[in-house]
């Protein structure tokens, strides 16, 4: 679960907040007749899709890892909007950089790590209950769906209740660092939130 492969979805959707910052997000998108924040979210889930691959990282875990990342940017992108696919460019990208201007890198690792969780956990509850469906425990499809949104909904509201500022600082000087050493940097900050919301969550049942 921080491995690095998933380290790398983490530091993409850090570094799509400082782009959009910078005024440089634009620069990944191709809108066309997508809305904005999908095209945002598909353009940085291929690139770290791309940087993952060329470093060999590819596994079930960075799988998840991307799909987290899609999620947590549309999460990051919508600023708390309900209306996704009505949000413009300019409005995703000023929620997406608000992280990055307000000092809130690690609101923004927390937000990836529960949705890490998020798909994870709906994957490992769909394997293992998936025998189950039609029976007494779990006796339709519906009740099963219910049981996956209610396990994920968990997941992300135990992460988010974690602190986090104390590593804003080395999230913000990792992303000044080289590719490689950005990584080691925020790999050490998904492990210990990844343990830590691992914890919360034995502790909670």
């Amino acid at each position: 679960m921080s491995g690095p492969g998933v380290a790398c979805c983490l530091s993409s959707l850090l570094q799509a907040s400082r782009l959009a910052a910078e005024g440089g997000l634009a620069a990944l998108v191709t809108v066309g007749d997508r809305p904005p924040l999908l095209a945002a979210s598909e353009a940085v889930r291929e690139q770290a899709e791309r940087a993952i691959a060329r470093e060999g990282h590819a596994s079930r875990f960075s799988d998840l890892g991307l799909n987290a990342l899609a999620t947590a940017m549309f999460e990051a992108g919508a600023g708390g909007s309900p209306e996704l696919f009505s949000i413009t460019a300019d409005q995703a990208a000023d929620a997406l950089a608000s992280y990055h201007t307000e000092r809130r890198l690690h609101r923004l690792a927390l937000t990836f790590v529960g949705h890490d969780f998020d798909h994870l956990y709906r994957y490992f509850v769909t394997r293992d209950t998936s025998d189950f469906v039609g029976g007494p425990g779990l006796p339709t499809v519906a009740e099963a769906s219910q049981l996956r949104d209610a396990v994920s909904r968990h997941c992300r509201e135990t992460v988010a209740a974690l602190e986090a500022a104390a590593h804003e600082q080395a999230l913000a000087v990792a992303l000044r660092l080289d590719d490689s050493q950005a990584l080691a940097s925020v790999q050490d900050v998904l492990t210990d939130l990844t343990e830590r919301g691992l914890q919360r969550l034995a502790a909670v049942g």
